[in-house]
């Protein structure tokens, strides 16, 4: 992937650098999922499929990763997720 600071910002990412080491843009989908393009370690889509009562209490959620490298498409894949199940 060819991107910059400002065309991430332009699609409506933000930094998320929490982590120190890892280096993520989050862009909040809606109420239950996230949408988040990976930097550092690896480049990667996934979306963070929020879940407050996943069994493990360190996490909140479950991370679905994309094999994808367009912007649209993976947008469109977390705006259609309604939840998950177990």
């Amino acid at each position: 992937m060819n991107i910059t600071k400002e065309f991430l910002e332009e699609k409506g990412f933000a930094l998320d650098n929490t982590e120190g080491v890892v280096v993520n843009y989050v862009k909040n989908i809606n109420d239950r999922a996230d949408l988040v393009l990976a930097i550092s370690p690896l480049e990667e889509f996934f979306i963070w499929v929020k879940d407050e009562d996943f069994e493990d209490p360190n996490m909140d959620g479950v991370k679905v990763h994309l094999d994808t490298n367009d912007f649209d498409l993976a947008e469109k894949a977390a705006q259609i997720i309604v939840g998950i199940e177990y």
